[in-house]
């Protein structure tokens, strides 16, 4: 039987899904038959993807010749990065290309090759309601999971955290029975998010109802305004954050909005622990850094015999705020080139679209450029998926001409 290249691209981003859920519900380690069956989900949803993008790779005559270089630099750069990390054994293999959050996450961008057909969308919206009705059927196990004690596994909300952009695009676009599964679906994000005690899904939350209410407003000179003022804002603090120190800036923000920082010992711990050459070009796919803070709590942990409470370990592969993974992993240099590519995918979305669609795709790339200065790893999951659809989209100029009734006719589901 013929796959079209629309089912590979939903039954890809389906094994995406199964490959999550198999994760947490079974939580692998080392390598067996089980890590290799689980992770053989993932291949499939790699080798599905890349082969879509390779097959499709003319599509990028579509985008701006800067945004094409950026993506090309970007591109080479991320290759090295995974390269950096090549070593003659089996368990670095394994790690760096059976774990999202390493080698597979540096190539992550180029799936914005997919998003400059538009069509495609169609597929990913099916793929997004298979991820709900999983996580639907995931509630049976949840009781015995959530009574082992602490906190649930953070890998619970990844499936469900698409509720945000369902919410961003419009859940007018989906029929009665979708509308029935989304809200059912939020109502099981707010619970999980709950149990895995994770405050960023609630600022993600917040931010989304802020936007939403913001595209409300029917006067769009000053719905562009506040855009504008926020990306401005945010790009100052992003440069007083790299120069002025993150806690400087959490001090000062501190005096006026209480609240409760958790980051400021990551931006310490790894720029002491970078020297100057690796906070420009970073340390590759598995680097690490050492924290003297995991360390002095595995101490505490040790010491209280407290044997079943799983810590990360001291010295760590990943950083939980997504432009310092950047930094850890390819430097300076890969933060600037997914961040201009970010940004500018913003600003052509919101102030050079004629449609809502590509207007609302816009504001899902901004939510993700502005958490990724408290959290968002980059990974290859749906977030990230999702996060480069919607670039490859925005950064398209036909796309961005069409129409509403154009664009409704592409992409109804």
């Amino acid at each position: 039987m013929y796959i079209t290249e629309k089912n590979l691209l939903k039954y890809a981003i389906c094994a995406n899904a199964v490959y999550i859920l198999l994760l947490f519900l079974f939580r692998p380690n080392g390598i067996n038959f089980e890590k290799l069956a689980i992770t053989s989900f993932l291949v499939f949803s790699v080798s599905g993807v890349f082969y879509l993008c390779f097959r499709n790779r003319k599509l990028l005559k579509d985008i701006p010749k800067t945004a094409k270089n950026i993506f090309y630099i970007l591109i080479f750069w991320s290759a090295i990065v995974v390269m950096r990390g090549f070593s003659l054994n089996i368990q670095d293999w394994v790690t760096n290309f059976g774990n999202v959050y390493m080698a597979l996450a540096w190539f992550s961008p180029i799936v914005l090759i997919l998003g400059i057909k538009v069509e495609n969308w169609k597929p990913v919206f099916k793929a997004i309601k298979f991820m709900f009705l999983v996580m639907l059927f995931s509630i049976v196990f949840l009781p015995s999971y959530n009574a082992e004690g602490g906190k649930l596994k953070t890998e619970w909300t990844w499936l469900l955290r698409p509720i945000n952009f369902i919410f961003i695009i419009g859940i007018n676009r989906f029929n009665l029975i979708g509308r029935v599964i989304i809200y059912l679906s939020f109502a099981l994000y707010i619970v999980i998010a709950i149990f895995t005690e994770q405050r960023i899904e609630f600022i993600y939350l917040s931010f989304v109802f802020f936007f939403l209410g913001l595209i409300k407003l029917k006067h769009i000179r000053i719905k562009k305004s506040v855009v504008k003022y926020i990306i401005i804002g945010f790009v100052i603090l992003l440069f007083l954050v790299f120069t002025y120190g993150y806690e400087n800036i959490s001090l000062l923000i501190n005096k006026v909005i209480e609240f409760d920082d958790s980051r400021t010992f990551l931006f310490q711990e790894l720029f002491t622990d970078l020297s100057r050459a690796e906070f420009y070009f970073g340390r590759g796919s598995l680097g690490t850094y050492y924290s003297p803070f995991f360390e002095n709590i595995q101490r505490y942990l040790d010491y209280m015999g407290i044997i079943w409470y799983t810590q990360d370990s001291p010295t760590r592969i990943t950083v939980e705020v997504g432009y310092l993974q950047m930094i850890l992993k390819g430097g300076m240099l890969l933060f600037l080139l997914t961040f201009s590519m970010m940004i500018y995918a913003v600003y052509l979305a919101i102030f050079r679209s004629k449609n809502s669609f590509v207007r609302r795709l816009g504001i899902y790339i901004l939510l993700i450029t502005l958490l990724s200065l408290i959290s968002f790893r980059p990974a290859f999951t749906p977030t990230f998926i999702l996060l480069w659809m919607s670039i490859g989209t925005v950064l398209s100029k036909r796309n961005r001409n069409m129409s509403d009734e154009e664009i409704n006719q592409l992409i109804k589901i």
